[in-house]
């Protein structure tokens, strides 16, 4: 396994290096503190993930995502910040990371997070899970999350499996055989289900309710 962890803190990232080292019996961990140097280690190997702070030397905030995502397919990018703002959290799961940890979780939480992250789910953390999501609720349903998305049909769950996974709707087509309208088709019935307005709503929305996405 592989990993890169990009972040402009020396200390942090050494700290980071220490909690990962019982993660895999054979973990690499390669490191850049700033943009310059992430672009180069990714052009020059591949990751099963990365670790990347919005915050460096020469680029800051939701950019810093977006120029990571541009280089990688497939592989899953967890956020690290210190910010804990939900809007800030609920725009970079919309733009692709797989994953928000914020710089005040602990090891264990850190851990749990990236292992969940690598067996194909997402993590919020609890700034965002104990907030309401979308118009549909528990108290408006009386169903549980969990409840709601095992009456989806399987081909449904099939769809929100790759909506999961950041995966566009021509993807989606083309990985299942459907056309792109009947992809649209099922996303709305999706979020209708959940009662989600959009794909970052219905992404919370089963986060929160633990789906896994193998």
């Amino acid at each position: 396994m592989k990993i890169l962890i990009t972040d402009d803190h020396t200390l942090f990232r050494e700290g980071m290096k220490l909690l990962l080292t019982g993660l895999h019996q054979d973990l690499t961990i390669h490191e850049a503190e700033t943009m310059q140097a992430a672009l180069a280690s990714l052009e020059a190997n591949t990751y099963d993930l990365v670790l990347l702070d919005l915050n460096l030397a020469d680029t800051s905030g939701l950019e810093t995502l977006f120029t990571v995502k541009e280089k990688l397919e497939g592989t899953p990018i967890i956020v690290l910040s210190a910010e804990q703002d939900p809007p800030i959290i609920y725009q970079a799961i919309e733009e692709g990371a797989m994953g928000f940890i914020t710089k005040c979780a602990t090891h264990q939480e850190l851990l749990a997070a990236i292992k969940l992250i690598l067996a194909g789910g997402i993590f919020l953390p609890r700034e965002v899970t104990s907030a309401p999501v979308g118009t549909g609720s528990k108290s408006n349903t009386g169903s549980s999350e969990q409840e709601i998305l095992s009456a989806l049909s399987d081909r449904q769950r099939e769809v929100l499996k790759y909506l999961l996974q950041g995966k566009p709707n021509k993807t989606i087509s083309a990985s299942l055989h459907i056309s792109e309208n009947t992809v649209k088709a099922h996303l709305s019935a999706i979020f209708r289900a959940l009662g989600a307005r959009n794909r970052t709503e219905a992404v919370y929305f089963a986060a929160r309710a633990g789906v896994p996405l193998d």
